[in-house]
């Protein structure tokens, strides 16, 4: 006879027990997921733009201004 989740002693992280019926939602849940990322999302474009800025001059003369 195969050993049950509650016999090998697996824990949540939380410490709560493992049981075969957590295995189903789980597995549910990863059904779910992976066919949400299969799907195909049409491409939009539109305009962007970024600009970065180096802080790090303007940091270091912060407490000479004041």
């Amino acid at each position: 006879m195969p050993l049950s989740t509650n016999n090998r002693g697996y824990l949540y992280v939380r410490g709560k027990k493992f049981e075969g019926n957590h295995v189903h939602s789980i597995v549910k849940k990863r059904r779910q997921k992976d066919k949400k990322l299969e799907r195909e999302y049409p491409e939009e474009w539109s305009d962007f733009s970024l600009e970065v800025v180096d802080k790090t001059l303007v940091d270091m003369f912060e407490d000479f201004l004041e």
